[in-house]
């Protein structure tokens, strides 16, 4: 199976707007699977019930939401971990450190080695950006043979 993926121009350093831009690879993402669907298919390949599936799945969620907020890491196996991991400022030393100090607090997924595994051997497809598939299919429907797909957005340039 393959990854879409388009490619955009980005600078290097998105701290600095004189920075030299490079191309790098965008994915594609293809849809977004919900946690019924997801319930529908483990369903369909296990001997549980979909509404069984699903009770299950809504646990998980919610456990996974308060061992979090425990301070605790969730570890799911071959797919991976789930910790916190804080944003701050930092002070000159450690006695002027305060929580004032914690800007943010973020959610660190450590993929498991089964899930590392499965990229190895990967293909990729390149694919127009979303951009671009719109503006063609707007030429399209109004009757225009050319259709210029300049990206709008000089932050990022999508070349395909």
């Amino acid at each position: 199976m393959a990854l879409n993926y388009s490619i955009s121009m980005r600078s290097s350093n998105p701290g600095d707007s004189e920075a030299a831009k490079k191309a790098y690879a965008k994915a594609q993402i293809g849809s977004n699977v919900s946690l019924k669907t997801m319930s529908k298919r483990i369903a369909s390949q296990t001997t549980v019930n979909r509404a069984d599936v699903m009770a299950v799945l809504t646990a998980l969620v919610d456990n996974t939401f308060e061992v979090l907020r425990e301070g605790n890491q969730v570890d799911l196996g071959e797919l991976g971990k789930l910790r916190l991991q804080l944003s701050s400022e930092g002070a000159d030393t450690l006695k002027d450190f305060t929580s004032d100090l914690i800007t943010g607090v973020n959610i660190q997924f450590v993929p498991g080695e089964d899930l590392r595994n499965i990229f190895a051997g990967m293909e990729f497809n390149p694919v127009p950006t979303r951009d671009a598939v719109r503006k063609v299919l707007k030429a399209q429907k109004a009757g225009e043979t050319t259709v210029d797909i300049t990206p709008e957005k000089a932050a990022e340039e999508p070349l395909g």
